[in-house]
């Protein structure tokens, strides 16, 4: 079973530090995402620091009209 987000911290160049509820720690670029158009808004790094934890995943915007699959960060995400 998946472990779900706890925490994060965006870091610079669009890295976020991602705390799972297992305690493992895991560096997670967005930059590759960026060819997405529905990841294009998260370039603007004042938008990109705004993320916060929702439902065991990430989120970004007063709508919540940006989220990222928390398989995809866990999997891709590299331990801390």
């Amino acid at each position: 079973m998946l472990p779900k987000i706890i925490d994060v911290v965006p870091k610079p160049n669009y890295v976020l530090e991602v705390l799972f509820e297992n305690n493992e720690k895991r560096e997670f670029s967005i930059a590759p995402y960026f060819k997405y158009t529905v990841y294009k808004p998260l370039e603007n790094i004042s938008f990109f620091n705004k993320v916060v934890v929702k439902y065991g995943t990430l989120v970004w915007g007063v709508d919540e009209l940006i989220d990222f699959d928390p398989y995809t960060i866990y999997s891709d995400g590299k331990l801390i």
